[in-house]
């Protein structure tokens, strides 16, 4: 150890971004030899109000009914070989450590709580904690941050150090003197839109409950009363946490519909508490579908009452004991293909260049799974499908090359829609033209359709809602090799995958990403990839043969009962001629991610302040467009404040990195160069660089 003082390094937020950071300071400064970064001693502040490592998401006494939506294996904190960083290997992730811990589950085909996620979180931290290097502390502030002040300002070139410091204001007065700070926050408040303010003083002034989004595990559920019907404001993956919380949570139990079979795999451990029912294809020969489920209530629940802009929620995954998640490999979205369309300094374009390559893939995995599912829906060899794709994506690679891309070329907006020529070879291979792949009817399938009754029968809502998350349920028990639906699946998750490294090499063209990337095809992954286990399909349908669920349809308008009119909140749907009305309505979606509405004290105050700013697109047109997240600078995303100034030690790791990059909610996965843990390094390398200077 030396006399010199301490370089003081602040992560604001220390869930699994702020905590990668800190793996990475450790790591990197308990590195021996010429390629040390850093030997003066460090001082690691850590703030956030809840355990480093879980946060508040992720917490370990939260209800252990909540699932995450990632399998055990799909989680790590430490980068692996295929992250190319050094040092690698610093920690197992999540499925290894499950392992050793006594875990008996499938890692690649269970879906643990969120609780025990926070634990392999919470150990993480302990473990990169005790490993430090004698010159490294690292001190815990329970706080919130509010403020950061710059005594001697921004000097974009460098300054002495004793003229670097930040001051990091925290909730409790106290104030953190920093060298660099890294911002980590993760998904923050955000200020309630015009409508929703509506919502909330509706509720006030008529006594009725109003629950603005927010996370699941925080919502005071407990305002909702039982019988009451409530209206949910979204069917993603918050409904399913809710739906648990207000059914299991209150006394009720899921049993399988029938006995599931001798000796099948107990994952109580990982957080399914026994009530997954048959998570394999049944062998009762009793004929009841895989994973089926029957619930019995407690009497304490509420009516519950979905609703979404396309009326269905996202397709289940296709991950069960049977098939667990696997690799896909792409035929035709492949580096190779890139490569002939772009040099490695020419910018692609999504819909002209990349979207035909992976419309592709989709077309391949759904017809051979349908081959090899249903051959029978075919006229002819299916390989006629094969050559046509293989005759395709060659016509594409030799014409789309971006010296060949004219503006004139260019095709705008979404593109699920098939071409007449490939229609064509549909209607010569096809003998049922029903199992033709329709993206736009995969995506919504509630378009145009009109319903006698909303409940009571035959050609009900109800009734269709049931068949449809059936099917999808036998789908995902069949598995992406069988099911063409679920074959989609594994082909879009790989292009995400790899669509998102090209979005980090900055490859993709800055308007291509604004607007087809995140203007469409965002959108369309999600609703393919992001959907609940199948056992929340299970459940849902459980709990509507139990009378507990209705709905509502697509295309719904929630709006408020008149003043003369007894105050309840109203959804329609045009599917529908029937309102439905409630005294509780729920915004089950998640808090907006657009910086610019930002209800945290600290990134709004920043905002405010120039400190930040708000990422911008100036289109072809001229016109300037605010953009999801902040503006950074640089693989290790410096902050730029409101003169364009790059801040020279002040970094961020956050979903508020949305300019910029893809799929930011998704967690650092093994084996797969986990680009945040890759960003991580960067940022630690940049850090340690100054402190050494």
């Amino acid at each position: 150890m030396t006399d010199e003082a301490p370089y003081r390094i602040a992560i604001i937020g220390a869930g699994p971004r702020g905590l990668s950071v800190y793996e990475r300071l450790v790591a990197l400064a308990s590195a021996k030899g010429p390629e040390a970064l850093a030997q003066r001693p460090l001082e690691i502040h850590l703030v956030d109000p809840y355990p480093p490592g879980p946060g508040i998401v992720w917490r370990t006494d939260q209800d252990p009914n909540l699932l995450m939506n990632t399998t055990i294996g799909e989680q790590t904190v430490f980068p692996d070989p295929s992250c190319r960083v050094s040092p690698d290997s610093t920690g197992p992730d999540m499925g290894t450590w499950y392992r050793e811990r006594g875990g008996t589950a499938d890692p690649a085909s269970t879906f643990g709580s969120r609780a025990l996620y926070g634990e392999y979180l919470e150990w993480s931290y302990e473990h990169i904690r005790t490993s430090a290097p004698a010159h490294v502390t690292t001190i815990h502030h329970p706080q919130r941050a509010t403020a950061i002040v710059e005594p001697a300002g921004i000097d974009p070139a460098g300054a002495e150090v004793r003229d670097r410091t930040q001051l990091v204001r925290l909730t409790d007065t106290t104030t953190i003197a920093a060298d660099a700070v890294v911002l980590a926050v993760g998904h923050i408040p955000s200020e309630l839109t015009d409508e929703r303010a509506a919502f909330a003083r509706f509720a006030r002034s008529g006594r009725l409950t109003y629950l603005p989004p927010g996370l699941p595990a925080e919502a005071p559920v407990d305002r909702l009363a039982p019988g009451e019907r409530v209206i949910f404001r979204g069917f993603g993956l918050n409904y399913f946490d809710l739906q648990s919380m207000l059914t299991v949570g209150r006394g009720g139990r899921f049993e399988p519909r029938e006995p599931a079979r001798a000796g099948s795999t107990d994952t109580r451990d990982a957080g399914d508490n026994g009530d997954n029912g048959n998570d394999g294809n049944d062998a009762s020969g009793s004929g009841a579908a895989p994973g089926a489920l029957v619930y019995i209530p407690s009497g304490r629940e509420p009516i519950l009452v979905p609703s979404s802009r396309r009326g269905v929620p996202y397709r289940s995954k296709p991950i069960t004991p049977a098939h667990p998640l696997a690799d896909h490999r792409l035929r035709a979205f492949t580096p190779e293909n890139v490569a002939r369309l772009a040099g490695p300094e020419e910018p692609l374009l999504f819909n002209d260049q990349l979207w035909p390559l992976i419309l592709a893939d989709l077309r391949h995995a759904w017809y051979s799974a349908l081959a090899r599912s249903e051959p029978q829906a075919f006229a002819t060899d299916p390989g006629r499908v094969t050559e046509a794709l293989a005759e395709g994506v060659d016509r594409h690679l030799s014409r789309r090359a971006a010296a060949e891309v004219r503006e004139s070329d260019h095709r705008p907006g979404r593109l699920t829609s098939a071409s007449p020529a490939w229609s064509a070879i549909e209607r010569e291979v096809l003998a049922d033209p029903s199992r033709a792949l329709d993206l736009h009817e995969l995506l919504r399938p509630l378009e145009g359709a009109r319903f006698a009754s909303r409940s009571g029968g035959h050609g009900s809502l109800t009734e269709w809602m049931l068949d449809f998350l059936r099917a999808d349920l036998a789908a995902a028990h069949l598995g992406p090799e069988r099911s063409p639906e679920k074959a989609l699946f594994a082909v879009l998750w790989a292009a995400r995958a790899y669509l998102k490294e090209l979005v980090a090499a900055g490859r993709i063209a800055r308007e291509s990403f604004v607007a087809e990337v995140r203007g469409w095809f965002e959108d369309f992954v999600s609703g393919i990839c992001d959907g609940p286990p199948p056992q929340r399909y299970a459940e849902l349908i459980a709990l509507t043969e139990a009378g507990l669920v209705e709905f509502v349809g697509p295309e719904v308008r929630i709006t408020t009962s008149r003043a003369d009119e007894q105050a309840v909140f109203r959804a329609v749907s045009p599917a529908v001629d029937a309102l439905v009305t409630a005294s509780a309505l729920v915004d089950a979606a998640s808090p907006a991610n657009q910086v610019r509405y930002a209800a945290d004290p600290l990134i709004s105050g920043m905002l405010e302040r120039g400190q930040l700013a708000v990422a911008t697109h100036e289109d072809s047109s001229g016109r300037v467009q605010p953009l999801s997240g902040i503006a950074v600078a640089g693989p290790s995303h410096r902050t730029v404040d409101e003169h364009g100034r790059v801040h020279p030690h002040r970094y961020c790791l956050s979903i508020q990195l949305s300019a910029v990059q893809l799929g930011l909610a998704i967690t650092a996965n093994p084996g797969r160069r986990a680009q945040s843990l890759v960003d991580a390094h960067r940022i630690a390398e940049d850090v340690l660089a100054s402190a050494r200077s």
